[in-house]
């Protein structure tokens, strides 16, 4: 039986199915932990996962390590790349890892056709992993929040410094920079 079996099983019932993205997300998952001297039965509360995509891998992150969004300790930035950062907040070491070939299987083959073309290739052959510093900022930190304002333009609260000052007043990003969403009717 393959050591990604059971990490399958849970991403197909999660995500819905089993992809390249999900094979490639557990098996960079389980490595990042590899590296950190962590294992995704350890305790992982002092675990952030940095991730660089919305797609696939994304879920499998979270099947492995079981980290989510709202203990803020999933960090998202979108820059489009199969790519993850694992960072231990106890030791402070972190490691970036990158899908660094194209290759891949046929959309659409079927999910054991699509993990025997992974098992066949090593984690040399399809990752790339450096060490890397990553500072947060207190607001940035697992935990409760650090702070609470309330936006001089919309009233909302503000969270752990995501505030702007902008023209002497405090603001909530949306009100000061543009929202991605704009309000019909208003």
């Amino acid at each position: 039986m393959s050591l990604l079996q059971p990490y399958l099983e849970k991403a197909e019932k999660y995500h819905g199915h089993i992809c390249s993205g999900q094979i490639l997300g557990i098996r960079m998952a389980l490595l990042g932990l590899k590296l950190l001297g962590l294992k995704p039965e350890d305790d992982l509360r002092d675990l952030v996962v940095f991730l660089e995509t919305d797609r696939c891998v994304a879920d499998a992150a979270y099947v492995v390590t079981g980290i989510t969004v709202g203990r803020r300790r999933v960090k998202m930035h979108s820059y489009g790349k199969t790519a993850m950062s694992f960072l231990d907040l106890k030791s402070g070491k972190a490691y970036r890892i990158a899908v660094k070939t194209s290759d891949r299987p046929p959309h659409g083959d079927p999910k054991d056709k699509q993990v025997a073309f992974w098992e066949k290739r090593t984690d040399e052959d399809i990752f790339a992993w450096q060490e890397v510093a990553v500072t947060l900022s207190d607001g940035d930190l697992p935990g409760p929040p650090v702070s609470v304002v309330v936006c001089s333009v919309c009233g909302e609260d503000v969270l752990d410094r995501k505030e702007v000052l902008k023209d002497g007043q405090v603001m909530c990003r949306a009100c000061a920079e543009g929202a991605y969403y704009r309000p019909i009717g208003a």
